[in-house]
């Protein structure tokens, strides 16, 4: 599955704009000297579903054509707002949690059923 690496100063903007969900969207990687976290787009597609906005999923799939997936990516975000935050860091722990002979096979559908579960409660 295509990742987002989002370098941590864009991370420390959205989370001055968004609040510290914005750290549990993706897993948090750092070398020492770089530190990054990796969104998975299927995340992030999921994400567009349940949040139900006007034109998000379609903006969503022009992220993996995009020649700056990461500045379309923090567009999208900017766009769309706290919701989009919520559902991506729902959609990545349904997709954490899950045991990883279910991950290939689950369908967005299915996650962002999963998230509009788990964001309800």
């Amino acid at each position: 599955m295509k990742t987002l690496v989002i370098p941590e100063d864009d991370l420390k903007r959205l989370e001055r704009r968004f609040g510290p969900d914005v750290r549990r969207m993706g897993p948090w990687n750092s070398d020492g000297v770089f530190g990054y976290t990796s969104i998975s787009l299927g995340a992030v597609e999921s994400a567009a579903e349940a949040v139900g906005a006007p034109g998000l999923p379609e903006a969503v799939s022009r992220l993996q054509e995009a020649r700056e997936p990461v500045a379309a990516f923090m567009e999208l975000v900017e766009a769309f707002g706290p919701d989009l935050v919520v559902k991506i860091k729902a959609a990545y722990s349904a997709i954490s949690l899950a045991p990883p002979s279910a991950r290939p096979a689950a369908s967005s559908k299915l996650v962002a059923r999963q998230v509009g579960a788990a964001t309800a409660a």
